[in-house]
């Protein structure tokens, strides 16, 4: 079963945290019956330099995603003991706690009449809570010297690392009782704060993690050894009031109480002695505890398929068209540090009024991509798209009758078949903004030639040459019409008339020539013109809130539309 998410952002960065793993996506439109599966139709490398900023900026970044770290709320919460404790487990950790303790039992048992200790199951209660941190630093970075170390070759070794100057953790209340005992009462304090960290020694903590696609398909989280400096941070403790059962000695019928204020003077001046227990514990948790906290939560969060799944608006969908919108959904498919963090993505895209639509083979890419045309060092994240995920689109517009003209001015061809885009060289002598690269969109159109050698209506087939670039005035990337190829003009013979199948072999040159002719008065408008395909491709995308910026754009020989981009400038905005 796959965990969908509720962003509709890039997926990989949403990856790196924990908070962005918890929703699952809410949708009043039709579920996907049936989802075909496009391996490798997404591909990702995160630079050392896009990296970077997730180290400078990761609060920035989980701020646009509504997460605020600065401060928190935590409701009321409770802990009660699996099994009774049996102090004698206790021994060998600490020896002579358990002999005093025996002694104490021993001793009242004795002396006072029905005293009685039943074995101890303790119950802790904690009260509304909240925090507060100063952050001067809050990052995610890549660690490839640790993941080296660990002998890991595939997945990706991450660390958040953190610096807040202080940490103040307050709570309304912390109760403890023995559930097998309750006449003992209840204790503990009210109003507590804990303050953690100053100016001088900020609190500093690095977790790293490890993290892998397993042969099923589903992302392991691995928390590996926390890093703090928690026994060198300043602690201050302090709390309003104790709670304690009342305790009374009774003398011939008059009673003395404990004196609480004797109490809170003792409590007091063993605060230094406290302080340290106090780190000494909260340094075992980090160390001990909190990784393994972590890796449960990550079991349960991370069961089944990562998958992200948005809402596509179909190409060519006309404004009182109310048939849903399509579906495409990103599943996590694989992820490598080797200098970058390289991301594989399995895609898919649905029509659920057109359920058994299936991705034709012959649409895909025909190898893989290589993403060097640019030095890692001169943009944040190379994106590189499958020509299979957007001929998908185009497949299903087709055939949803959204995309069966291509109109031009006065003139308009009607479409056939399913269209295609796939690599063109670019034309010779024509400059390109960085923003833009050529394609081709391979067409099938109907035609009424008027010509005594054809029939009446025949179908041709050929290339459109198209620009893909960002415009001012649209969203997305537009197919800005260019040319047509003449030279991939084909037709099937069947589409001659009797004259022209009798002067087959006198006639054919001259009347494809003609045909030809009539492609290149079609276009010869175009390259000035600028028109454009209705419809958009929804690029580039955000990540986690942040506008990216296109620093390159080029179709790859092998079928790729390969995007650079770049957030550093933009993303905060």
């Amino acid at each position: 079963m796959a965990r969908r998410l509720q962003r509709s952002k890039i997926l990989v960065p949403l990856l790196l945290t924990m908070q962005g793993l918890r929703a699952f996506a809410g949708d009043a439109n039709p579920q996907i019956p049936q989802t075909h599966l496009l391996s490798n139709a997404v591909q990702l490398q995160i630079t050392p330099r896009g990296m970077k900023y997730f180290d400078q900026n990761l609060s920035a970044i989980l701020g646009n995603m509504g997460v605020k770290i600065d401060e928190g709320y935590f409701p009321a919460m409770s802990y009660k003991a699996d099994k009774p404790i049996n102090p004698d487990d206790y021994i060998k950790d600490a020896p002579e706690a358990v002999a005093t303790y025996k002694q104490i039992k021993d001793l009242l048992s004795t002396w006072f009449v029905g005293f009685s200790l039943n074995p101890h199951l303790p119950t802790v209660q904690i009260g509304e809570s909240g925090y507060v941190a100063q952050f001067s630093r809050f990052g995610l970075v890549t660690d490839e010297n640790l993941m080296r170390s660990l002998g890991k070759r595939d997945g990706a070794v991450l660390a958040i690392e953190l610096e807040v100057k202080k940490f103040t953790l307050s709570t309304a209340s912390v109760l403890a009782w023995d559930l097998n005992n309750e006449d003992l009462g209840k204790v503990g304090l009210e109003n507590v704060t804990i303050s953690v960290g100053d100016n001088d020694t900020p609190l500093k903590l690095r977790l790293p993690f490890y993290i892998r696609m397993n042969a099923s398909g589903q992302l392991e989280f691995e928390a590996l050894e926390l890093e703090n400096n928690i026994d060198k941070a300043s602690i201050a403790f302090q709390y309003q009031k104790v709670i304690i059962p009342t305790f009374a000695v009774e003398l011939n019928g008059k009673k003395y109480y404990l004196n609480n204020q004797e109490l809170d003077k003792l409590l007091t001046k063993e605060a230094p002695l406290l302080i340290e227990k106090v780190r000494s514990s909260m340094g075992d948790f980090a160390r001990k505890t909190l990784p393994d906290m972590l890796n449960q939560k990550a079991k349960e969060f991370l069961a089944g398929n990562l998958e992200q799944v948005q809402t596509m608006s179909a190409p060519g969908k006309e404004d009182n068209d109310t048939r849903p919108d399509y579906k495409w959904g990103l599943r996590l498919q694989n992820l490598n540090l080797n200098k970058t963090l390289n991301v594989d993505v399995t895609g898919y895209v649905e029509d659920t009024t057109n359920p058994s639509s299936t991705p034709r083979l012959a649409d895909k890419s025909r190898g893989n991509v290589v993403m060097n045309l640019l030095p890692a060092e001169s943009y944040d994240i190379a994106l590189s798209l499958d020509r299979s995920l957007i001929n998908r689109v185009l497949q299903l517009s087709f055939e949803r009758k959204n995309f069966e003209q291509i109109k031009t001015g006065t003139d308009t061809m009607k479409l056939v078949d399913v269209p295609t885009i796939d690599y063109v060289k670019a034309p010779a002598g024509v400059v390109l903004k960085p923003q833009e690269t050529f394609v081709k969109m391979h067409v099938a159109i109907e035609n009424k030639p008027g010509s005594a050698f054809l029939k009446d209506t025949i179908v041709l087939e050929f290339d459109i040459i198209a620009k893909l670039a960002q415009l001012k005035d649209k969203p997305g990337m537009q197919l800005i019409l260019y040319t047509i190829d003449d030279s991939t003009m084909k037709m099937d013979p069947k589409y001659l008339s009797t004259a022209g199948k009798l002067l087959n072999g006198i006639w054919k040159d001259k009347v494809y020539t003609e045909i030809r002719k009539q492609l290149k008065e079609k276009c010869k408008t175009w390259a000035t013109t600028q028109e454009n395909i209705p419809g958009s491709l929804p690029l580039p995308p955000e990540v986690l809130g942040m506008k990216l910026d296109i620093n390159r754009v080029l179709m790859d020989p092998t079928g790729h539309l390969v995007m650079y981009l770049n957030y550093a400038q933009t993303g905060a905005k």
